[in-house]
């Protein structure tokens, strides 16, 4: 059975083309975090392993991967994914320009595998509503939850943003 995965929306500019309108998109809404001594509570309940052991073992990974990353090395988990380091830089106009002093900081990347990316593509959506002090989820793009049957005004038309 398919999860319900919860967005809201955010406005954004359009950065390759700023004369263009801001427009909204999905942005996901968490329902919450799981840190590692939950995420191997979780592990131990569907396994014979026991939570110390888990802990352990993602520790260790933890650990490795940072060896790893350290030598350049891609870690590849099986159906999980792929962690790997990217840099951010400064551009130069010639590739022997480019040197340590342009290089602005590290980031860790993850592609998930196909398991992972197989369970995405199940997903439903639903869009966030926020919870009001009397318990009542109601949409916060209409105060009141009431839904109006002619947003756009009289003609029911939308109007066009770039008039």
């Amino acid at each position: 059975m398919a999860k319900v995965f919860s967005f809201t929306s955010v406005l954004r500019k359009n950065m390759l083309d700023k004369e263009k309108p801001d427009m909204y998109y999905a942005l996901t809404k968490s329902s919450g975090e799981i840190d590692i001594d939950e995420m191997a509570e979780r592990i131990q309940r569907s396994s014979t392993v026991n939570w110390a052991d888990v802990l352990c073992v993602l520790r260790a990974l933890q650990t490795e991967m940072i060896e790893s990353f350290k030598k350049a090395e891609i870690v590849r988990l099986g159906g999980l994914g792929s962690f790997y380091v990217t840099l951010r830089s400064s551009g130069a106009l010639i590739p022997k320009d480019v040197k340590e002093g342009l290089i602005k900081g590290a980031r860790v990347r993850f592609r998930p595998g196909k398991e992972i990316k197989n369970a995405l593509k199940t997903l439903e959506y639903s869009k966030y509503k926020p919870e009001n002090n009397d318990g009542d989820k109601s949409d916060p793009e209409k105060p009141g939850g009431n839904p109006d049957p002619n947003p756009g005004g009289d003609d029911g038309e939308t109007p066009d943003p770039a008039a």
